[in-house]
């Protein structure tokens, strides 16, 4: 038996409905006395924020409905009546259903794309396919963005994942969109996700950390404490680390150095991230042993194969073991923070810094020529390996 509450809501067993009456002067443009929707959910709190919305959307539909009487007696008392008012059955669309606009997304744009460009769009999808139907890609509005936000919000989603879902959300439908010679929706577009928080800054270790963490590599000598000795003089980003090849090492270069450049199975963050890193301190003791160790093409076998970069296995070994070997506040990415600050302390210039950690560089004058050689960028190195 159905049980009424507030905000509109009625709870048939125990799932809600949103029901509301139709206000008597204008049901003669309904088929129905009353609206009910099956919320599909027996969630109080989620119901609420669902009716909430209907409920705004009703009171919308219902104002033009009112306006439009009120145009019509104007007329009327003017002599010039209107024909009586109905209500325009929507065009159908002949745009693809959302789930088709997916599929034709990841077609075209997922090629040599690893895993997780794909997880993640289809989960963004997903998530949005919960609060809506499987509708034409033309159709969704502003209604739908705000359950999506809601719904994410529900879920205990940060501030920054909530944007990275409608930023892929909002990707897949214009792609699909343009690509069937429509335009664009700028329904999940512009949407207020909440103040922006302050991001909380990355433990950087000291100079002491840094040198029992090097010390700990040599005494260890194994493939994870090779990556850890790379990273930790070079700055390198660990997919950088771990997807580079024996083809990639120069050790018998009159300046020995790692080439970072993009291969199938692991693609670069961005255009500036192709350089040439010199190898210095215990990053060239790293790539040697490495280099030797293995008869594999890849430098770091245990983490890298012809297909894929196995980043998250190797980010959550080498943080644990850096956790409870240096400082609980330590990650495998605060290396490359301190590897910035450890060029600053030299008074390094920001664009040679730039280029040595592949930062993406600003201005246009920045893509012009060759930009440093090898043999100022060494120096630099030289100076923090000595500082």
């Amino acid at each position: 038996m159905g049980h009424q509450s507030a905000h509109y809501l009625k709870l048939k067993g125990k799932t809600y409905y949103f029901t509301r009456r139709v206000p008597k002067v204008l049901q003669q443009y309904s088929s129905v006395p009353r609206v009910e929707i099956c919320l599909h959910t027996n969630s109080r709190t989620r119901a609420q924020r669902q009716a909430l919305l209907l409920s705004q959307e009703l009171e919308d539909q219902w104002s033009i409905l009112r306006r439009r009487q009120r145009q019509d007696r104007v007329a009327r008392f003017l002599g010039n009546p209107l024909d009586n008012l109905k209500v325009e059955t929507p065009v159908a669309s002949d745009a693809p259903l959302l789930s088709e606009g997916l599929e034709t997304y990841l077609k075209l744009k997922g090629d040599g794309r690893p895993a997780t460009f794909e997880a993640g769009a289809r989960r963004s999808i997903g998530y949005l396919l919960e609060v809506t139907d499987d509708k034409p890609l033309d159709t969704y509005d502003r209604k739908d963005a705000n359950a999506l936000r809601e719904y994410l919000k529900e879920r205990g989603l940060a501030r920054e994942s909530i944007t990275r879902n409608f930023t892929n959300v909002r990707a897949i439908v214009n792609f699909a969109l343009r690509e069937h010679g429509q335009q664009p929706s700028i329904a999940f577009s512009g949407l207020f996700l909440g103040e922006a928080v302050a991001p909380k800054k990355r433990y950087v270790p000291t100079s002491k950390e840094l040198l029992r963490l090097q010390a700990l590599c040599k005494s260890h000598n194994d493939e994870p404490r090779w990556i850890l000795g790379l990273i930790s003089d070079t700055g390198l980003r660990l997919s950088e680390a771990i997807g580079a090849t024996k083809e990639d090492i120069r050790l018998n270069h009159e300046i020995p150095h790692l080439i970072v450049r993009p291969h199938p199975w692991r693609r670069l963050k961005t255009q500036s991230s192709e350089r040439e890193v010199p190898l210095v301190g215990i990053s060239l003791w790293a790539a040697q042993r490495a280099y030797s160790s293995t008869d594999s093409p890849f430098l770091f076998p245990r983490y890298a194969n012809a297909k894929c970069v196995m980043s998250n296995s190797a980010s959550a070994s080498l943080n644990k073991w850096l956790k409870h070997n240096i400082n609980r506040e330590l990650v495998i990415h605060s290396l490359r923070h301190l590897m910035r600050d450890r060029l600053r302390s030299v008074e390094c210039p920001r664009e040679i810094i730039d280029t040595i950690g592949g930062w993406k560089r600003d201005g246009v004058g920045e893509a012009y020529g060759k930009g440093f050689s090898l043999d100022i960028t060494n120096s630099w190195m030289m100076l923090i390996r000595t500082s």
